[in-house]
């Protein structure tokens, strides 16, 4: 009895613990390691002074600057995110999150911040009205990002091509390798400057939201980020930074999202 008395003691304390453990190692390195995107523009890529910039690198920057540390970027393709989080890589993931169901079984997602259109691109002169016209042609599609999944959806017996990065993809499609490729809403303005009037968007797949995504349990930086996130909502910050990047106005976030907790349960 006392010895499961003094286990359930433990326990109870090793969940406290956990908690409040990635605040703590920041606070107590006096650094935040954030897991961004290194080649998605605007969302998070390499400036051409070899530095980590866009939207994503703002936001996090600005909650570096809140909790009073100084910030390390560590670039990473979209395969890569969720287990760098889950291995103690990083802290934090501002890094182009769209909250799906799935990921949300293996991270805590914080309220959003972002929204994102997924699209299926392809050369004007290809034949592709809607779905179903997918299964005539070779489609591509980046590992492990929401594209994939909504393509995985509309084909789950066709050959996808998967790339590693959005660069790739993208280059993919170019060279003729793929006919098609799922995308987020801004691979057509790339597509335009490589190679103008070329391209177009066929159909969309779905609108997804972004946020920043931490170790499921840790319910002290949950609430930090997400207190974090609605300062910058209510002081216009936000909205300067998506108008600054996205050329949009800040879109109306929801509430929920389905299986998607944005607070740790």
């Amino acid at each position: 009895m006392v010895a499961l008395l003094g286990a359930a003691a433990f326990a109870a304390y090793g969940a406290g613990a956990a908690s409040a453990q990635a605040l703590e190692a920041i606070k107590s390195r006096g650094k935040i390691i954030v897991g961004i995107q290194g080649s998605n523009p605007p969302f998070g890529f390499i400036d051409s002074a070899g530095k980590n910039d866009g939207y994503d690198a703002d936001i996090a920057k600005l909650f570096a600057e809140k909790l009073g540390v100084q910030i390390e970027f560590v670039p990473m393709v979209s395969q890569d995110r969720i287990p760098a989080l889950q291995t103690g890589k990083v802290d934090i993931l501002f890094a182009t999150m769209a909250m799906t169901e799935e990921r949300a079984k293996a991270i805590q997602y914080s309220i959003p911040y972002a929204a994102n259109a997924a699209t299926v691109v392809a050369a004007k002169d290809t034949d592709i009205k809607g779905p179903e016209d997918l299964k005539k042609v070779t489609v591509g599609v980046q590992k492990a990002s929401s594209q994939e999944g909504e393509l995985k959806k509309l084909l789950p017996d066709s050959t996808i091509l998967r790339f590693d990065d959005d660069s790739s993809t993208i280059q993919a499609l170019l060279s003729g390798q793929v006919d098609a490729i799922g995308a987020n809403q801004f691979y057509i303005a790339r597509l335009e400057g490589l190679k103008p009037g070329v391209y177009e968007n066929k159909f969309e797949l779905a609108v997804t939201y972004n946020g920043a995504g931490t170790k499921q349990g840790d319910v002290a930086i949950n609430t930090e980020v997400n207190t974090f996130l609605e300062e910058l909502k209510a002081n216009g910050k936000l909205a300067e930074l998506y108008q600054k990047w996205m050329k949009l106005p800040l879109p109306e976030f929801p509430d929920s999202v389905p299986g998607v907790p944005f607070t740790t349960q």
